[in-house]
This record gives C-alpha cells, sequence and structure tokens, in this order.
C-alpha cells in the first residue's frame, strides 16, 4: 500500500538533538521515494559556516532568524521528508511554518539513548552548540551528568510543542531503517503511536 501524498505532501521530523532525525528521516526519505531537506545543512550551505561557527559569531538569535528565513523558503515545497533543528520549534512563527509543510512526526527518543550516543561519539557533541560544553568534563560519569541534565532542560523548553506533533514515535535502540519502515506503517494505517 502506497502513502497518500495529498494527506501527506511533506514529513517534518522533529525532536531532541542526537535523537537520530537526520539518520531516520534520511532513510525514510529512500523508502518513501520523497527528497530530503535537512534545514541545519541547509542553514551552513547558505552562510558557508557550521552550526557551531553561526552560534560562536552570530549567537542563537541570529542563528534562529536564518532558519526562519530558510523555513519560509520551503512554503510550496512538496513531497520531502523535512528534518527540522532540535530549537526550530522553540519560535513559534517556526513551529506554525514547520506545520504548514506537512504532518509533523516527533522522533522521542529516551534521553539515556540520546545520552549513550554523545558518549560514544565524542566528536557528535562538537557539533550541538548547548551541548558541546560537555567536552571540557574529563569524567565520564560527570560529563553523562552533565548532558542528561541539560537534555531534560531541553527537553523541558521543548515538550509542549513535541506533544502537539501529529505522530509521535518511541523506538530507543532501533535501527534507522527500522524506524523508517515503522514511521511508513503507521502513516499507511493512520494510527498515532
Amino acid at each position: 500500500m502506497a502513502l497518500d501524498r495529498n494527506k501527506f505532501p511533506n514529513l517534518v521530523i522533529v525532536g531532541a538533538t542526537a535523537s537520530g532525525k537526520t539518520t531516520v528521516a534520511y532513510q525514510l526519505s529512500k523508502v518513501l521515494g520523497f527528497g530530503f531537506i535537512d534545514i541545519d545543512q541547509r542553514i551552513a550551505e547558505k552562510t558557508g559556516r557550521t552550526i557551531p561557527e553561526i552560534f560562536a559569531q552570530d549567537g542563537v538569535d541570529r542563528f534562529r532568524e536564518i532558519e526562519s528565513e530558510i523555513l519560509i523558503s520551503l512554503k510550496g515545497i512538496l513531497n520531502h521528508i523535512i528534518v527540522a533543528g532540535a530549537g526550530a520549534l522553540e519560535s513559534e512563527d517556526n513551529w506554525n511554518s514547520l506545520r504548514q509543510l506537512g504532518p509533523t512526526i516527533w522522533l522521542a527518543t529516551p534521553v539515556s539513548e540520546i545520552v549513550h550516543r554523545l558518549i560514544k561519539f565524542p566528536e557528535e557533541l562538537a557539533k550541538r552548540p548547548f551541548l558541546a560544553e560537555a567536552l571540557n568534563i574529563a569524567s565520564n560519569r560527570e560529563r553523562e551528568a552533565f548532558l542528561v541534565a541539560r537534555l531534560k532542560d531541553l527537553e523541558e523548553r521543548r515538550i509542549t510543542k513535541y506533544r502537539m506533533s501529529d505522530y509521535r514515535v518511541t523506538i530507543g535502540f532501533a535501527t534507522a531503517d527500522t524506524c523508517a519502515q515503522f514511521i511508513k506503517q503507521l502513516l499507511i494505517e493512520g494510527e498515532v503511536t
């Protein structure tokens, strides 16, 4: 059974940093035959700088302005899986822009899984401005405690919007392909988890 493209003109993936949004979204785009757009990647291409460089040089407010410009530029696009940056939904305007693009899917990865990933791959921490300072913590136990506290704080700021998503998918340690197949089935069957 195929996905109804009228009901799902695009799909927008939201969730915490390091929740697997980009990996799952890319796999989902292949499974559904949709295009793939990563908002953070578009921001980096537009500015010629990495996300941490933009945060460091221009600050979070300027980053959000660029993010808004990218989201507005996507109006009218069809048949894409769009990955929103973790904090994109903190701005009401950005949240509204995301919702206008298509149904939202909250990839609700448990904090414990995110911390496990980030501890295992410290190079991923450097890419995340709100978490990068964890690299300065020598003790793995203290680094883990810092990450848990920071991620829970960020989640608390964003949880209301996450809960407003059209779909919620909670699959902790599953592969990206398994998640993509599950999401496809969820959308076709019309069930909400």
